[in-house]
């Protein structure tokens, strides 16, 4: 049922059909941009004009200005502040315009940038991708262009002849950091998830939030250290959230002068309290858009998983993601004033849906689609040009492990890490212990089975080791729980492996499918059925198989139903009654397909093609019956690689960084790269055990999430930090595995820092080590009012049995005269009353 809903076309400055661009009377700042060349430019909004920054002010914003955003770059290829202007002419350019609203502009200053923006566009022949950014809810894209950070200035405040002196601001960002400017010194703006840096006339203290990721923490020392040389000031303090009272007094008390600490609130991240975010793939809607009469009509077309089919270049269309952002589509064949407009049309639509006013709101024009529009379909497909053909996948003869380790580009593309002719122990699980197979039996798989392999391999350094594990579709939840722990537990014993791969029936990795040379075989039911001891060569004999692929590293065969109707025009089918087999080959296999078949089959087979068979073969399955005819054809755009900073803190939500790089990767963090068919879940060497722990957890939550219906049981491995094999290397544009050997974690450079200060009571640091304390210092701080409140009344994320693991450590030690780890080893009684006595119990 389409749902049609008519709203006022909404005029806050954006778009108009007459622009000065559709008239050729550009702008003269615009008149220096070379449409065939890349480029990356910005320009302010200054009394009604545009007015370009110079290269050094890229990146400093003002919250009560207006930016224009111009990135002009290779498709697919990064741009930002470091872009070099260069021609790209021959190659598939796209362009981005984004105009960038401070929370504190004018609506005229919005207003011209926005019709600056069109103005810009039509200077581009209406092609490029428009974005609407407002502050604190910036791009992906966007802020992939600052990638080492954003600063948000407030305009200087002049008292008494001179500037104010101390300042407060917020490191906050996960990817890309931002610093902002608070608007005064208060403990209203502190959160644990932040870091704050108050630079002051004597020192520049560097609050440290509890939970505040690494990036944010060394973003906040290259600020300090910068604002430090420019305003000569002698002295960086680090103080660490909820360990106030723990530093040396003299500098408590400069500290207290401009944040006294008796007014000290801090509370966990906002979202911490505010539940789940929005699910994409529900809320994922298609809406069509008509003017009719002024009135501009918006029709609910469908929910996800979307196709590019859904669109129509006749017209124009509204993706509507939610909180995550709208998109509006322009048709090619759609009017020039549809197109001028789109942007204006979008924005009235967040507002007649009550979306919060800085939604992101992005047009995209039909054919020149960016990727972060592309990925929200479950298929697409782009239109080559006349006479261009799709790039077939490349077929390799050669893939020893030298060769792919010396080729990781090659790994990534074909998955294949060697060719299979190491060592490999298998086992089966069975009951609760696991009982190894015979060599001759490698390759027979049964669907209510799990299995592990040990596979060994030798690069031109030393032997490597990886391990598998295959769940079979009808395994019980029981024997797949006995799996992972009997993997973990290999993994310890041979110290830690760094490859972890979890299989499900059929969704084989193509390396995993060359460990067994292009023979491996899923039989339906319990091995032990046929073989109790696992040593026996039995096998069902007969059965009807449907064979895949047409290598050695893409073909498996698997069990189907014994009927005609499981026959498919597309694919080879092997059947076997007894020692008679018989290889069908569908009108549509190719010869590679065929020549796979036959191994399938003992050495007396019939080849049969469609068409061209037997009676007795179709007499074999009780008759001939209807089975698939129609071609099948995959020529759909295969989707990028996309890398997602882990946060399980925060109910497993994941963050993706545009245009990654392996710098992206810091030993810190627990990150997942997705490559559409597996999902690699990289494990930093200094992650913390929790995320490490909710890794799978985070990834599931990743797929389920997505809003083109993801395959829930595809492939996930574990690789850990120093151990990544060429397969996950190859998708990074370069990859130096040296580059972490001279990594510098926060702890370490803070210490530099301090060394460097002048005043020694500093140099000797706060008089704690949080390492100690790390289980208590994880859980989430409330301030000591807030923990005395009924249970019915505390925030959800507080264990109302243990509600001193809320305390910070400063609050602790007020209430109990002690610390944590004093009152850890207290006995249970004894703790019971002291928290009855402080009134936390």
């Amino acid at each position: 049922m389409i749902k049609e809903s008519p709203f006022k076309v909404l005029d806050d400055g954006i778009g108009g059909s007459g622009s000065d661009a559709s008239q050729g009377n550009i702008d003269v700042a615009f008149k220096k941009i070379n449409k065939n060349y890349a480029d990356f430019l910005i320009w302010r909004i200054e009394n009604m004009n545009i007015v370009a920054l110079t290269r050094d002010q890229y990146g400093h914003f003002y919250d009560t200005e207006s930016y224009i955003v111009y990135a002009a770059s290779q498709y697919g290829h990064q741009s930002g502040v470091d872009s070099v202007t260069r021609d790209l002419k021959g190659k598939v350019i796209e362009y981005h315009i984004h105009f960038w609203l401070g929370t504190n502009t004018t609506p005229e200053k919005s207003g011209v940038a926005a019709y600056k923006t069109v103005e810009l566009d039509g200077l581009l022949n209406s092609t490029s991708t428009q974005h609407r950014e407002a502050q604190g809810n910036e791009s992906d894209r966007f802020l992939s262009y600052f990638k080492n950070g954003m600063r948000i200035f407030k305009p200087a405040i002049i008292e008494n002849g001179n500037k104010q002196l101390a300042k407060l601001y917020r490191v906050r960002g996960k990817c890309t950091p931002i610093l902002s400017e608070m608007s005064n010194l208060s403990w209203d703006h502190f959160r644990s998830s932040d870091v704050f840096i108050v630079k002051a006339h004597q020192a520049i203290f560097v609050w440290v939030g509890r939970a505040a990721s690494v990036e944010e923490k060394r973003h906040a020392t290259t600020i300090s250290q910068e604002m430090k040389e420019q305003h000569k000031i002698p002295n960086i303090v680090f103080i660490d959230d909820g360990y106030e009272k723990t530093i040396n007094p003299d500098i408590q008390k400069q500290f207290s002068t401009y944040l006294p600490l008796e007014k000290r609130v801090v509370l966990p991240d906002n979202e911490a309290e505010h539940g789940e975010i929005p699910n994409s793939r529900n809320s994922l809607r298609l809406y069509k858009c008509s003017e009719n009469n002024g009135k501009y009509r918006v029709a609910e077309v469908k929910g996800g998983p979307l196709y590019c089919t859904d669109l129509c270049s006749d017209d124009v269309f509204i993706i509507d993601q939610e909180t995550y952002g709208i998109w509006v589509w322009v048709g090619k064949r759609a009017t020039e004033k549809e197109k001028n407009e789109a942007l204006r049309n979008a924005r009235g639509f967040v507002k007649k849906k009550k979306y919060p006013s800085n939604t992101k709101v992005i047009r995209v024009v039909d054919g020149v689609e960016p990727i972060e529009f592309k990925i929200l379909f479950k298929l697409w497909k782009t239109e080559l040009p006349k006479g261009q053909s799709p790039k077939m996948p490349m077929l390799i003869s050669k893939f020893d492990p030298i060769t792919m380790e010396d080729r990781p580009k090659l790994a990534a593309e074909t998955q294949l890490i060697d060719d299979g002719s190491g060592g490999m122990t298998l086992w089966r699980i069975k009951n609760t212990r696991i009982v190894e197979i015979p060599k001759e039996r490698h390759g027979c798989f049964f669907s209510s089975d799990c299995y592990i392999a040990l596979y060994s391999y030798q690069t031109a350094h030393h032997e490597k080791h990886l391990l598998y594990c295959w769940i079979g579709s009808n395994a019980s939840q029981e024997e797949i729980n006995i799996t992972t722990a009997k993997l973990t537990e290999i993994d310890e014993e041979l110290g830690q492996l760094g490859f972890q791969a979890r299989i499900i029936q059929g969704r084989e990795t193509a390396h995993f499918l060359q460990l067994f040379k292009g023979k491996l075989t899923v039989f339906r039911g319990r091995g032990i059925d046929f073989d109790e001891t696992g040593k026996n060569l039995k096998n069902p004999n007969q059965y009807l198989l449907r064979i895949h692929g047409s290598t050695t590293y893409s073909t498996k065969a698997e069990q189907v139903d014994w009927t005609a109707s499981a026959l498919d025009s597309n694919s080879c089918f092997v059947l076997r009654r007894g020692k008679k087999y018989y290889v069908w080959c569908g009108n549509y296999s190719t010869g590679d397909q065929r020549e796979m078949a036959k191994g399938f089959a003992g050495k007396d087979f019939e080849l049969l093609l469609e068409g061209k068979d037997k009676e007795e073969f179709y007499a074999l399955l009780g008759g001939r019956k209807p089975y698939f005819t129609q071609m099948i054809r995959n020529d759909f755009d295969p989707r990028p690689p996309r890398l997602f900073f882990c946060n399980s803190s925060r109910k497993y939500e994941v963050q993706e960084i545009l245009f990654f790089q392996q710098s992206d990767l810091l030993p810190e963090n627990v990150m997942l790269l997705d490559t559409n068919d597996t999902l690699y879940i990289w494990i930093g060497k200094l992650s913390i055990r929790e995320d490490q722990r909710l890794s799978i957890q985070t990834a599931l939550r990743h797929l389920q999430k997505d809003p083109t219906d993801r395959d829930m049981n595809m492939t996930i491995i574990h690789i850990k930090q120093g151990r990544e094999p060429p397969t996950f290397t190859g998708f990074f544009p370069k990859w130096d595995f040296k580059l972490w050997k001279y990594y510098r974690t926060f702890s370490k450079t803070r210490q530099e820092i301090e060394m460097k200060n002048t005043d020694q009571k500093i140099q000797n640091g706060q008089k704690h080590s949080t390492s100690g304390n790390s289980e208590f210092d994880h859980f989430e701080k409330y301030p000591v009012n807030i923990l005395k409140e009924p249970n019915d009344r505390l925030p959800s994320r507080v264990n109302s049995l243990n509600k001193e693991l809320h305390l910070t450590h400063d609050d602790f030690v007020s209430l109990f005269k002690m610390t944590y780890l004093e009152f850890e080893k207290l006995p249970k009684w004894k703790q019971q009353e002291l928290k009855k006595r402080v009134g936390l119990f």
